[in-house]
């Protein structure tokens, strides 16, 4: 959490028919200059949560603040909040530089003023040889940063943006994640932004709050996010992993043991909320696991074989994906667990149809308390995944 406040939800909750619940007691604090992503699959209640904090939603229960005033009580443009959205919102026919000035006449700023600032505004997106021209006439790459450019033309507090780089190509997309990080780091912007996109929450961001349905399931930096997840549903969602489930068989301090269900031990560090003999999920990501080979059995016995864990599969795919190799294997007892191996001279391909050992270090991995239910974790539909399925259990964000 933020060592000072200047967004705060606190309690925020909101129902539409006065049984469900949309968002769920919410407690979410955002520091002044911060990139803060709100990150979750559809209906989780990420985009309601930004809706409330725009104005455009009113929260059943509970108060949001803004540098410690009550937001409760003021429309959208009395809370001098930017928004961005994923549609843009452009006046067709209005010229770009038109567009841009609209929040400032609606704030009845002076004619030169005006000019002024949107100079300022299109020459920080680097577009101002395009003030003259309408929407239309440009990409959509260009009509996001005239939507960016309006955002920002009357100086707000906080910069609210809805998936805006939902509909743009990956490179265009890719270049906008660089264009709104610059602004953030050279204006220090206050900026929530709202995606299903891992890879984008994780690139851009200096914390992510995941949602799962109306809940926050943790708020932390990508490193935490992606390296010690706080349970099952933030190690499926954020990344690639792999969740290999079992029974716990031990757990003592910072370690935990998983009997998987063919009798095989494998351990990792140890998540909260463990007890022996309940059902448990490893959280391994792709490429910390390792192929077994003979390059690679000195190192493995240096590091001691207590160090290690060690499963043996079916290789039943090889997919070239560039600079990596996917190797998909199957364990006996029917999961599946894919291997990432670096394009490399030095990296040997196990065989199709062939046996081979897959090892990881046990302090690569993380125990954690199975799914108690069926919960979507895709990014952007609704499919559900449930932890006793057949089904292989890779989830969500594939590289």
């Amino acid at each position: 959490m933020p060592s000072q406040s200047f967004i705060s939800f606190d309690g925020v909750s909101k129902s539409y028919d006065g049984v469900h619940s949309v968002v769920e007691g919410l407690d979410l604090d955002v520091a002044r200059g911060e990139f803060v992503s709100l990150l979750g699959p559809s209906g989780s209640g990420k985009t309601t949560t930004l809706m409330m904090l725009a104005g455009f939603e009113s929260p059943t229960r509970g108060e949001i603040r803004l540098n410690g005033k009550r937001l409760d009580d003021k429309p959208p443009h009395q809370r001098d909040i930017g928004m961005v959205f994923q549609n843009y919102a452009l006046f067709p026919h209005m010229t770009i530089a038109e567009n841009v000035a609209f929040p400032l006449s609606v704030r009845k700023i002076s004619r030169s003023e005006q000019k002024a600032r949107v100079a300022r505004a299109l020459d920080m997106v680097e577009m101002p040889h395009l003030a003259a021209r309408r929407p239309a006439q440009l990409s959509g790459g260009q009509q996001q940063r005239v939507a960016l450019a309006r955002a920002l033309v009357f100086e707000p507090s906080v910069v609210l943006m809805d998936e805006p780089l939902g509909a743009l190509d990956k490179r265009l997309r890719e270049s906008m994640q660089y264009e709104i990080m610059r602004l953030h780091r050279e204006l220090s912007l206050t900026i929530v932004y709202v995606t299903h996109d891992q890879n984008e929450a994780l690139t851009m961001s200096d914390r992510v709050a995941v949602f799962s349905d109306g809940r926050i399931q943790q708020a932390a930096t990508p490193t935490e996010l992606y390296e010690n997840a706080a349970n099952a549903f933030v190690a499926n969602f954020v990344g690639e992993n792999n969740g290999l489930t079992g029974r716990v068989a031990a757990s003592a301090g910072e370690w935990a043991t998983l009997r998987l269900a063919d009798g095989t031990l494998i351990g990792g560090r140890a998540g909260t909320g463990l007890h022996e003999g309940g059902e448990a999920m490893l959280a391994l990501r792709p490429e910390r696991a390792h192929i077994a080979t003979a390059a690679n059995a000195a190192a493995d016995a240096a590091r001691g074989a207590g160090e290690l864990n060690v499963v043996h599969a079916l290789v039943q795919e090889l997919v070239y994906c560039g600079d990596h190799h996917r190797v998909h294997l199957k364990l006996a007892h029917g999961e599946s667990v894919v291997v990432k191996v670096p394009n490399t001279q030095h990296h040997d391909l196990p065989a199709l149809g062939h046996t081979a050992a897959v090892t990881w270090r046990r302090d690569d991995c993380k125990v954690l308390p199975a799914l108690s239910s069926r919960v979507a974790v895709t990014s952007g539909d609704d499919t559900a995944f449930s932890p006793s399925s057949s089904a292989s259990p890779l989830i969500a964000g594939a590289n």
